[in-house]
């Protein structure tokens, strides 16, 4: 297509959106609830996600020091520590510190201790590990340290842990996917209504010679603006929804110790999806339904 043809079928795809505004309104509405109903679950992984972090965070490895090294041995160690590569943080717990919180835990039997000081308890250093699934890995190096006399984990509760994350990844991913394409079936069916309504503006084309690249333009160009209105608009409304959904949320998430997910942090990153999909079922589902209006339909000659 020329330049002056290519700008001309672009103003086109812009006025029938106008010309066509009730069912331009009906495929906005379609995509606005798709759009939302794929941005609330990724909403729900997101604060998922922070959920399993808040537990991650609160499952540490606990590495006692042997009564034998002195201070420098100790730091040594700590500064090994500290260099792992999936270790996030590393505490140092003195023995006088993890007395007094035996004395705390045991409140009125504290007497039960009486006699006893701080030297019955190693140093140690309360360890957290970055990523889950090397839990184990990172357990065995720590344990053969020098200067290591036991290490107390919970190798179970890390491994559960990373399979509830892999599962709400997988399970999240499959869930858009199956949206996506059940969004693409709903919109370009809205939009063959829109093409069937138009059937003789696109037969009147043929007639004077128009090629299927010509026709399908103006529709991919009106499928990709209702794309964007559409991710403009559901944006919105998404962050309406979420605001007054974390009201609730955000209740459960502070019994838990954590804090729900700030839909600004995200605002852009929503939108992008929003967009994308928004765009990719606009032009797509204009393309899918009128390639098979086209065929259909015995009267129309292909020209390409």
């Amino acid at each position: 297509m020329k330049g002056a043809s290519l700008g001309y079928l672009t103003r086109e795809g812009f006025r029938n959106i106008w010309v066509n505004r009730l069912l331009s309104l009906a495929t906005i509405v379609v995509l606005i609830s798709c759009l939302i109903i794929v941005g609330t679950g990724s909403l729900i992984f997101l604060n998922i996600n922070a959920v399993l972090d808040l537990i991650e965070s609160q499952n540490v490895v606990m590495v006692y020091v042997n009564d034998e090294a002195d201070d420098y041995m100790t730091q040594s160690l700590g500064v090994q520590l500290e260099a792992h590569t999936n270790v996030l943080e590393v505490e140092f717990v003195p023995r006088e510190e993890a007395f007094q919180r035996q004395i705390e835990s045991y409140g009125d039997k504290a007497d039960v201790l009486q006699g006893l000081s701080a030297d019955i308890l190693p140093d140690a250093y309360k360890v957290t590990v970055k990523d889950l699934e090397q839990f184990d890995a990172t357990v065995s190096e720590i344990k053969v340290m020098e200067n290591v006399i036991h290490v107390r984990e919970n190798s179970d509760l890390a491994s559960k842990l990373a399979s509830i994350r892999n599962a709400v990844t997988y399970i999240s991913i499959g869930i858009v996917a199956i949206l996506f394409f059940v969004s693409l079936f709903i919109v370009s069916n809205t939009i063959r209504i829109t093409i069937y309504n138009r059937r003789l503006e696109i037969s009147i084309m043929k007639a004077v010679g128009a090629t299927n690249a010509f026709i399908r333009w103006p529709f991919m160009v009106e499928g990709i603006l209702l794309g964007l209105f559409s991710a403009v608009l559901g944006l919105g409304i998404q962050y309406g929804v979420y605001s007054v959904a974390a009201i609730w949320l955000g209740n459960i998430l502070t019994e838990l110790g954590g804090e729900i997910v700030n839909f600004l942090d995200y605002v852009w990153v929503i939108f992008g999806m929003f967009a994308f999909i928004g765009v990719v079922i606009g032009a797509f589902g204009s393309i899918i339904s009128l390639n098979k209006y086209l065929k259909e339909h015995s009267n129309v000659v292909e020209n390409d």
